[in-house]
This record gives C-alpha cells, structure tokens and sequence, in this order.
C-alpha cells in the first residue's frame, strides 16, 4: 500500500468515526466529494492546507493519516513500555505529593 492510499484509508476511517457522509466532510473543508473520494480512494493527494483543516476537524496530528492498520494492532511493546513509563510517573507524582502534604 503507497502512502495516498494509507491516506485515504486513515482518512476514511476517520471520517466514518465522526459520523460524517463525505458530502458533509467535503463541504467542511470547501472541496467536492468527488475529489474527497478521489483522496479516500488513494488517487489524489491532500494539500498542507487540506491536511491542516482535516486536523482541526478530527482533533488528530498529522501523522496519524499515515499509520497502517498492522503498526496500530501489530507489536504493543511500544504501548507496553508507554503504559509503563505512564505508570511509573503517576506512582512517583503520587509519592511526591503525599511527602510534600506530611511536611505542610
């Protein structure tokens, strides 16, 4: 898969989450749904400015239109060693804010 289709998946996907026809997304973003389907489709490409507007509206980071299924849903050992930071923050903010309440 190239990387306008891996777009256009995400972007699919995306608007599908929000519950969105591509009449409504297209109107939103001032383009047609044709060429919105043409970006879906993977045979056109976004601009920086359509690629801005598609952010706002989904609250996403760029990036995130250009993840494969297989690097959300393959090896969590990165989201294992995430939740483990995560987790090892929130216990010494947890133990830090207990000691500064015994001092006060």
């Amino acid at each position: 898969m190239n990387s306008k289709e891996i777009f256009g998946t995400n972007l699919r996907h995306y608007r599908k989450l929000n519950n969105l026809t591509q009449e409504e997304l297209s109107e939103k973003l001032d383009i047609t749904a044709i060429h919105l389907g043409r970006i879906e489709n993977g045979k056109s490409f976004v601009t920086a400015e359509l690629l801005d507007s598609l952010c706002v509206i989904f609250n996403v980071s760029p990036a995130s239109f250009f993840y494969t299924a297989q690097e959300f849903s393959g090896d969590d050992s990165l989201f294992a060693k995430i939740d483990s930071v995560i987790d090892q923050e929130i216990e010494n903010f947890s133990k830090e804010v207990k000691q500064r309440i015994r001092n006060n």
